[in-house]
């Protein structure tokens, strides 16, 4: 920070960001000027001395260049050039080396000012060190892009000239690198010219000074003019969202869905979807005019680096300081207890959270309170059975999200093996169709199981009730063919299936477990762009008429709004369809001493916690195993009444059961206020950063108070900057926005049921893990170990950073170390 500003434009760029850009452009221009230039240069000169002379066996002049002379003096160029006597596409070549070597030159010595000043200074202080940045760019852009372009197409022009004649002169790879070399200059030139016309169609500023900026978030509410209306800047938010997701729908092919968002923002139905995110965004981002905050996305990312290793230094100090606690000697002698450490609790209520007051600088110091936690453990049969149910049903979930995830866990042979299954389930129904002709519909389609027997009937063992339509399916049933590979389902297994997505519509199936004795319901999470739009509808929705509909007490308790509008549909759908009362209610029910498990994912979760509570009544011994649900869920006293039947898993540092609109808000007023203590430069802080990646994983306290005290100014001795000013107006005006909207932001939501935490605590020395991890830039999480500890609703009221925040939620990751867990506790999965 601040913004960079050319001819008078924002950009999404500050003055220090400038250091790798400027470092790609020297190394091209370094290759340009060291490697192609000279290259060329030599075989020019070999054809001008050709051209000047003919040389005999006896000549001594250039002895080094004789041997490549008589390479180059071959019947074909001989021929071609009219005995060696035309020199021009010799002098135009020569003429544009130069003229090359010259821009290199110059770029050179641009790129190293940029890199120079680029690199002085901090985010927030020394500003006046890069004042000239802006004007060495504008130069950079517009003469040097000038002449590039003059010398491509001089080169271009005389080398598709003289072509002909001279390409029998030079060996294949000279005209190779020509090509190379001409390549380079246009995307250099395309590159250029193309950011000139963004930055012409861009708003001018209204600022006077050039390199002050309107700000990160005001970016976001400027369109032609700037508004500091709140309510324009929702309506760009709510335009941008809409955008977003159709351009996402079209370029996809609406693979992940979309169909449903265009249609629909056509009818203008934008607010109905976007008003809740577009509320929050606005609100989240949006200053007041001269109050908005001064920010660049890359201030951001360095925010989130820096609090990763503050909240590791937390939870080492809070550590080191509890064990030197006398009462801490009982924790440490329970085998089945942790210690643990988070962020201080705010006051759970039952329905609307008071308002909390304003927000200090010191919150970005604070330290962490220290709490413990049961381990499971073996021995203890309620822990064993919570274990093994999560395990039991975990690939349900998985089954759930049918081919697209099937193709990402198996990326190279999933497509063959997904083909032989559908082609081997339609040979298989070939042969049976004419058996089957008289049944219905669902009796048309077959086992898709390799323990059918060859000749037999393929639905010989299907029960009576298992005849209902798998509805949504394509012609070669992949999602069913799926559904089974990840569940180790037989077809007569399943009693029903919907595949059909919208913005409400939840894919879902129901399948006879009959190990366990149970019918499970297993609903999908969010997997297209439609449940995208479902999950960002933020608002609290009240359940007290549902509470009094069916039977559960939900008076003043509120749940996420759009779970509730996809769980209305999917309670309809079930009600229509009557299999849940065919299977367990019905006079003839042949399953009615089973019990009706209902199992989900991420948003499919959330649907099968409110499901539940309606269908309580009802099924009395209905349970719910509930994996990864998100964070702003459900108000207090449901999170806690319904724990006697919801059993809830979540992957260490998974963002989404920790997704809410208070952690999300405190996540980004302590990103600022660490931004206000950096007192290096962006570049020393990765260098450190990178250096000492390790070591946050070590958990050396010792050597991360040194790394975050070089890095960062104490707390009360943050120097005077007009970021810091800025800073602390912009709070004042988040906290009067907080107020202005009323319940709806001042209610807390928590994660449902009795909560088990795979914590991360450890990892496996092997090779391949530590490949893995490399690769995929940490973001793997294999090799690591995870404990299960007992979590409470409220633990989660912080949102880590981890390389692994976003891939912990993923269901294949949750399944895989769910089992993982549940094998070393000696359960067969």
């Amino acid at each position: 920070m601040p913004a960079l500003y050319l001819f008078n434009r924002r950009t999404l760029l500050a003055g220090d960001d400038l250091q790798l850009p400027s470092i790609a452009w020297g190394a091209g221009f370094a290759a340009e000027l060291f490697i192609f230039l000279p290259y060329l240069l030599f075989y020019t000169i070999e054809l001008t001395l050709t051209t000047s002379a003919t040389p005999d066996a006896n000549d001594d002049y250039f002895a080094e260049f004789d041997q490549q002379i008589q390479r180059m003096q071959t019947q074909e160029c001989d021929n071609a050039t009219s005995g060696y006597t035309d020199k021009t596409f010799c002098y135009l070549n020569l003429a544009y080396q130069a003229g090359m070597a010259i821009f290199c030159v110059v770029s050179l010595f641009y790129e190293q000012r940029i890199l120079k000043l680029s690199t002085l200074g901090t985010p927030t202080r020394g500003l006046e060190l890069r004042a000239s940045l802006g004007t060495l760019i504008e130069r950079k852009m517009t003469f040097l892009t000038a002449l590039n372009f003059i010398l491509l197409v001089f080169g271009l022009s005389s080398t598709l000239h003289f072509l002909s004649p001279y390409l029998y002169c030079f060996p294949k790879f000279f005209w190779i690198v020509v090509f190379i070399l001409f390549v380079i200059q246009g995307l250099q030139c395309l590159f250029n010219i193309t950011t000139l016309f963004s930055l012409w169609r861009a708003s001018p500023s209204t600022s006077n000074v050039i390199d002050s900026e309107a700000s990160f978030y005001q970016r976001h509410v400027e369109h032609t003019h700037q508004h500091d209306d709140i309510e324009m800047a929702e309506e760009l938010w709510q335009n941008r969202c809409d955008g977003c997701c159709k351009i996402m729908a079209i370029s996809t092919c609406f693979m992940f869905g979309g169909k449903n968002i265009v249609s629909q923002s056509a009818d203008g139905g934008v607010e109905n979807f976007y008003g809740d995110i577009s509320r929050a965004l606005a609100d989240y981002f949006h200053g007041s005019g001269s109050e908005s905050l001064d920010v660049v996305p890359s201030d951001v990312a360095l925010g989130f680096v820096i609090l990763r290793h503050i909240q590791a230094q937390r939870k080492l100090l809070a550590r080191r300081e509890a064990l030197q606690q006398p009462n801490i000697t009982s924790i440490r002698s329970n085998p089945g207890t942790s210690l643990l450490f988070r962020r201080a609790l705010e006051t759970n209520n039952d329905s609307v959270g008071t308002e909390s007051g304003e927000r200090t600088l010191s919150d970005s110091d604070e330290a962490y309170q220290t709490f413990s936690r049961s381990l499971l453990t073996q021995s203890n049969p309620d822990d064993y059975a919570t274990l093994e149910e999560g395990a039991r049903f975990a690939r349900h979930q998985l089954a759930a999200y049918t081919w697209i995830l099937y193709f990402y866990e198996y990326p190279l042979t999933g497509g063959m093996r997904l083909l032989g299954r559908c082609l081997k389930a339609k040979l298989a129904c070939s042969k049976t169709e004419t058996s089957l002709i008289e049944r219905r519909d669902s009796y048309e389609r077959c086992a898709m199981n390799s323990d059918v027997e060859e000749g037999g009937s393929a639905i010989s063992d299907v029960d009576e009730i298992n005849r209902e339509h798998i509805v949504g399916d394509n012609f070669l049933h992949m999602h069913e063919a799926t559904m089974l590979a990840h569940a180790g389902l037989n077809r007569s297994d399943i009693a029903y299936a919907s595949f059909e997505s919208g913005f409400y519509e939840t894919p879902y199936f129901i399948v006879i477990d009959r190990e366990w004795k149970s019918i499970v319901v297993s609903i999908r999470g969010s997997l297209t762009l439609e449940d995208c739009v479902v999950d960002v509808l933020l608002d609290p929705s009240p359940l007290d008429a549902l509470g009094e509909k069916y039977g559960f007490d939900g008076t003043e308790q509120y749940c996420h709004g759009g779970v509730l509008e996809c769980t209305n549909w999917l309670h309809a759908d079930l009600m229509k369809h009557k299999i849940l009362e065919k299977l367990l209610l019905g006079p003839n029910a042949e399953y009615s001493d089973y019990t009706l498990r209902i199992v989900g994912h991420s948003l499919g979760a959330g649907i099968g916690v409110i499901l539940s509570l309606m269908l309580r009544n009802t099924f009395p011994d209905l349970r719910c195993t509930c994996y990864s649900p998100p964070g702003g869920f459900i108000t207090w006293r449901l999170a806690k009444e319904c724990s006697d039947f919801v059993n809830t898993f979540i992957l260490d540092s998974d963002l989404v059961p920790r997704l809410s609109i208070n952690n999300m808000e405190r996540l980004r007023d302590e990103v600022l206020h660490l931004l206000a203590r950096v007192k290096l430069s962006k570049y020393d802080i990765v260098k450190r950063i990178y250096s000492l990646r390790g070591e946050v994983e070590l958990g050396d306290l010792d050597f991360l108070l040194t790394q975050n005290e070089d890095m960062l100014y104490p707390q009360d001795d943050i120097p005077d900057s007009e970021f810091l000013r800025q800073l602390q107006r912009f709070e004042s005006i988040q906290q009067e926005r907080r107020s202005n909207r009323g319940v709806s932001r001042s209610i807390n939501l928590y994660p449902p049921g009795r909560i088990v935490h795979l914590v991360k605590t450890g990892q496996s020395k092997n090779c391949l893990h530590g490949v893995a991890g490399c690769i995929t830039c940490g973001l793997s999480n294999a090799g690591f170990e995870y404990t299960a500890i007992r979590k409470e609703n409220d633990d989660f009221n912080e949102i880590e950073i981890s390389p692994t925040l976003w891939t912990d939620h993923f269901p294949n990751r949750v399944c895989m170390e769910i089992e993982k867990v549940a094998k070393s506790f000696g359960i067969d999965t």
